[in-house]
């Protein structure tokens, strides 16, 4: 006799919904690879072991708990046919149009805050200090999870594709950050800013993790030192310092744990190893940010619509006395160089005017039609280059702060202060 809803168990009523949803074949490997959370219950998969010693089940859960939160945020880019062609077929990569920029943020801000809240003892600590933590760990977060997820695909790496979690991907010509109404001029001019710390993340982290096969577990323990980084010191109180190099050493002997617990060979050197990349995306992180805070400077890069300029971008991310002058110079001479090929293009175009003007029939042609040509001249916009003298352009660090600084209606405490109340 069919049981009621009311009267089943919650195993039996999940079971019942599985079966609704996802076909038998599916139904396997959903019950495999996903866990499903009501309440305070969390039913794990066959895959999942809780060893005895409560400290090693916490970093378990969070492997696991990593491994869930990824393909989450990966199906909330899905609808019903890439779901079920991606089973079949496997994921479909498409080439990332600046439109896309929306949902992934959106997304990602998500899963930001869930994986965050997730980290003990994250929810325990000040105000203050909560959010110091997200601003500072918002880039790292979030540039660790994109190495992770373009390392995944080899082919793509080795033609640095940058294969997003979206089932999408940055060609090598491109950053990412380009808009939809950008010109050739703009996405040189990004893709000459950010080529040496992108350079630097390919050889360095995403080729590393490649080569090394990274884990979910590694991946995890990375996440935690990150959070914990004692780089963080310096925004958060005393009694938070003392958590933070609690924590660390904590992830530490998790991962030697979870090495011994696998018989991994070498532990001791992978352990160092993983140890080096943590200290490499920290300096990628702070670079990318100057990166950005020079864009910023010469009005090229706009992200302002969404979190990532306020959270991932804000100034304790960017400090401008941190800027490389080198590449300041660099990306100002560049400007120089595209300012003169403009000049250049436009002389070129003016003697190719004067000559036409002695050719017959020019001396018939209709005077409104010259007075439009310079009407429409007069009301072309200028472009960057145009308006930037580089030969005037100077680094002046007291007014860098201003270009991050929050606008008067801005309502950055309003959007977070919950999370922290």
């Amino acid at each position: 006799m069919k049981k009621n809803s009311d009267t089943m168990s919650k195993d039996e009523s999940i079971n019942e919904q599985v079966k609704l949803e996802f076909p038998s074949k599916s139904r396997k490997r959903y019950s495999e690879e996903v866990k499903i959370e009501i309440g305070n219950d969390i039913l794990r998969s066959p895959l999942h072991c809780t060893p005895n010693n409560q400290e090693q089940a916490e970093f378990n859960e969070m492997v696991h708990a990593y491994k869930v939160h990824q393909r989450m945020m990966q199906l909330s880019f899905s609808n019903i046919d890439e779901f079920l062609d991606e089973h079949e077929e496997g994921p479909k990569l498409r080439k990332m149009d600046p439109s896309d920029v929306k949902q992934l943020s959106e997304v990602e801000f998500a899963g930001l805050i869930y994986w965050i809240d997730k980290q003990k003892p994250y929810g325990e600590l000040p105000s203050e200090d909560k959010s110091a933590l997200l601003t500072r760990y918002s880039v790292r977060k979030l540039s660790l999870d994109h190495f992770y997820s373009a390392s995944k695909y080899p082919d793509h790496c080795s033609r640095r594709e940058f294969v997003m979690n979206n089932y999408t991907y940055v060609p090598s010509d491109r950053t990412g950050f380009e808009q939809q109404d950008d010109d050739e001029q703009q996405i040189a001019a990004k893709v000459a800013l950010f080529s040496g710390t992108f350079t630097r993340f390919w050889n360095n982290v995403i080729d590393q993790f490649v080569a090394m096969k990274i884990h979910d577990a590694e991946i995890v323990f990375l996440h935690s030192v990150l959070l914990w980084s004692a780089s963080n010191n310096e925004h958060v109180t005393k009694e938070t310092i003392k958590v933070m190099e609690s924590r660390r050493n904590w992830a530490i002997t998790r991962l030697s744990t979870w090495y011994k617990n696998r018989n991994m060979k070498e532990a001791d050197l992978r352990l160092q190893r993983v140890l080096s990349l943590h200290t490499e995306i920290e300096i990628i992180c702070d670079m990318h940010c100057q990166d950005f805070l020079v864009a910023k400077m010469f009005d090229i890069c706009d992200m302002s619509e969404f979190f990532y300029e306020k959270l991932c971008y804000a100034p304790c991310n960017a400090d401008p006395k941190k800027i490389d002058p080198e590449l300041y110079e660099k990306f100002k001479q560049y400007t120089k160089k595209e300012r003169q090929e403009a000049i250049e293009a436009i002389n070129e175009s003016e003697i190719q005017e004067n000559s036409q003007s002695d050719s017959p029939g020019k001396e018939n042609r209709c005077p409104l039609e010259n007075e439009n040509k310079v009407e429409i001249a007069e009301k072309k916009e200028p472009s960057f280059i145009d308006i930037i003298d580089p030969v005037h352009l100077v680094l002046n660090s007291q007014i860098l702060p201003k270009v991050m600084a929050k606008l008067p209606d801005d309502n950055y405490n309003m959007m977070f202060s919950h999370y922290f109340s």
